[in-house]
């Protein structure tokens, strides 16, 4: 299991191709840092056990499945397996967009804390497809973080985290509504802030 965010590796790596196309040795050629900024450059994709090696115990974890019409099936257990080695069970929420991973996930592993990924084009009720599933938390785009679906969630009791919360001024925004987290490409302006979520 590799930890990227995209399906493609146009955008990050500028090279051509999905990235379950590749093998492992070829994804570890790539750089994925120079698109960003010269500091960045010579950045390599990491393994998930590489990346809780890096963390050593330093963080809880949000890890989310993509889901595609072709994706290889059983990353759950692979998944499960890896978080299960590094002792990192407890400490991660298993999240994705797709309700049968989450089923999956739920199957496999009955007391696993799974977050349900909700954005504002989804047409089912979020509260509903959560409790279906059995998610503790609902990963909501920022466009739907309002007092009123916050307040519905807490008495629901689900926990919630907002994405893609990039600038200082909306981190402390969330974190004055109650969120129980952020979702953010930059951790250390998060850090920086050291801000308090519910």
């Amino acid at each position: 299991i590799v930890v990227f965010h995209d399906e493609r590796l146009k955008r990050t790596a500028a090279a051509a191709g999905r990235v379950g196309d590749r093998t492992l040795e070829q994804l570890k050629k790539l750089d994925i840092g120079a698109w960003r900024k010269s500091a960045f450059r010579g950045q390599r994709i990491l393994t998930l056990e590489e990346a809780l090696s890096v963390l050593a115990g330093a963080a809880d974890l949000c890890v989310e499945i993509k889901s595609y019409p072709d994706a290889p099936r059983g990353i759950e257990i692979k998944l499960l397996f890896i978080l299960s080695h590094y002792d990192y069970l407890d400490r991660t929420i298993i999240a994705s967009s797709d309700d049968a991973v989450l089923t999956r996930v739920r199957e496999l592993a009955p007391d696993q804390r799974l977050g349900l990924i909700h954005d504002s084009g989804g047409r089912e009720n979020p509260f509903e497809r959560a409790r279906r599933i059995g998610a503790a938390s609902l990963h909501i785009e920022k466009a739907l973080a309002t007092k009123p679906f916050l307040q519905r969630a807490r008495e629901d009791g689900f926990q919630t985290y907002v994405w893609t919360v990039n600038e200082p001024k909306e981190m402390e925004y969330f974190a004055a509504l109650g969120v129980d987290g952020v979702i953010t490409d930059f951790p250390e302006r998060l850090a920086k802030l050291q801000l308090h979520c519910a």
